[in-house]
């Protein structure tokens, strides 16, 4: 490894035990979860177009049930803008799948900047890229439409450096909740979930683990959604 890998690597870490702190101190004065603390998850089925990324949970043409979790980030209440986010949960060959994506800017830069909105109605993004072997691609959700009984999504997909999204898939779940428990306690892990033939990048792991494991150890045992 070389001295700047190390240097990133240290910065990294550095900023993942920064932000697991100021999670667990949110943590710890709301007795709960320090972000999305409050949502309902819903029944959904992706339906895909056939594709070619190069990850086969993507690219396989036809429905795939799933479970989609919406929520608010700081959980303020309506009409108020908030983060909203949508944390999708799929199997595959037996093991979770989880894609989160949270309300930001579309284009090349501002896919990285989280955007408060006041409606759910707004573009969703994954923020940080999946490495695949053809390369680093971006995930958006578009919505479509909602009903009485249901709310629909368009999936795309994009590389970072590229202003246009590709459509390849289309997300419908529910209104209401999928069991007895509108929110049960469903743990989301977009780093360690991925799906087969991606990975993240070793920043965002160094980011995302110390985070996530110090904030956990701040709220009740029971609470085990996502962060």
């Amino acid at each position: 490894m070389t001295f700047l890998a190390r240097v990133g690597d240290s910065a990294a870490a550095g900023a993942g035990q920064v932000f697991g702190q100021v999670l667990g101190a949110v943590a710890a004065l709301r007795n709960a979860k320090p972000l999305h603390p409050r949502g309902v998850v819903h029944a959904g089925t992706l339906v895909r177009r056939g594709a070619a990324t190069g990850v086969p949970l993507l690219d396989d043409a036809g429905p795939r049930p799933c479970l989609v979790r919406t929520s608010r980030s700081i959980g303020l209440p309506a009409p108020l803008p908030d983060i909203h986010g949508v944390a999708l949960r799929l199997e595959e060959d037996g093991r979770p799948v989880d894609l989160l994506f949270a309300t930001t800017g579309s284009g090349t830069l501002t896919r990285y900047v989280l955007r408060p909105v006041r409606s759910p109605q707004a573009a969703l993004t994954t923020m940080m890229p999946l490495r695949t072997p053809s390369g680093a691609l971006q995930l958006r959700l578009t919505p479509a439409g909602q009903s009485g009984t249901a709310q629909e999504w368009v999936l795309s997909v994009s590389t970072p450096a590229r202003r246009t999204w590709e459509p390849i898939a289309h997300l419908v779940a529910g209104t209401g909740p999928a069991g007895p428990d509108a929110d049960p306690p469903l743990r989301f892990d977009p780093v360690r979930h991925v799906p087969t033939g991606t990975s993240v990048d070793r920043w965002i792991r160094l980011v995302r683990d110390p985070s996530y494991v110090l904030a956990r150890r701040r709220w009740p045992h029971e609470a085990t959604g996502p962060v």
